[in-house]
């Protein structure tokens, strides 16, 4: 039964297939070919290779699936040991840890209705905005004369409100 996979992990897959046939032998091998294999089959065909030996792999322009793809045969297979593993795992914990807290503090609903720096640069922004009003109403020569009678009281009951929300 075949599966349809997105796009961007097929992009990943063949990618990873690209840093595999870049790496040396040895750690290829302990990659199960079985393994090796899905990632052929669910490749994208119109994959074109990108990567330079001369650069490190940190340095280039990977995806994040492939990252996480790369991290995965890391902890699996090319982890020497068991003190290896836990300190990969210990590792990616951490960061684990510290994009939760970001996304905590980014997200958070307390905090985006009890910011006060939020409601200060709202009102400071609020207060820009009568200000320029109040430039551009100045600036322009009316002609009181050629407004309908609805008009003539809309702009000065607009321009009374202003000066009131000028002095606040």
């Amino acid at each position: 039964m075949a599966t349809k996979i997105k796009q961007e992990q097929a992009f990943a897959y063949a990618e990873l297939l690209e840093i595999l046939s870049l790496m040396e032998e040895q750690y290829v091998r302990k990659v199960p070919k079985k393994l090796i294999e899905i990632f052929k089959e669910n490749s994208l065909e119109s994959y074109e290779k990108h990567l330079d030996v001369t650069i490190p792999l940190e340095e280039q322009n990977i995806s994040k699936d492939t990252a996480a793809l790369i991290g995965m045969l890391t902890l699996n297979y090319w982890c020497e040991n068991e003190e290896e593993k836990i300190e990969l795992t210990s590792v990616y914990k951490e960061n684990e840890r510290k994009y939760q807290d970001q996304i905590r503090e980014k997200y958070n609903p307390d905090n985006i209705f009890n910011n006060e720096t939020i409601n200060n640069k709202v009102s400071t922004e609020n207060e820009q905005i009568v200000e320029n009003i109040e430039i551009d109403s100045k600036n322009l020569p009316l002609d009181y004369n050629s407004f309908p009678w609805y008009k003539k009281i809309f702009t000065k009951v607009r321009t009374f409100i202003l000066r009131i929300l000028k002095r606040i």
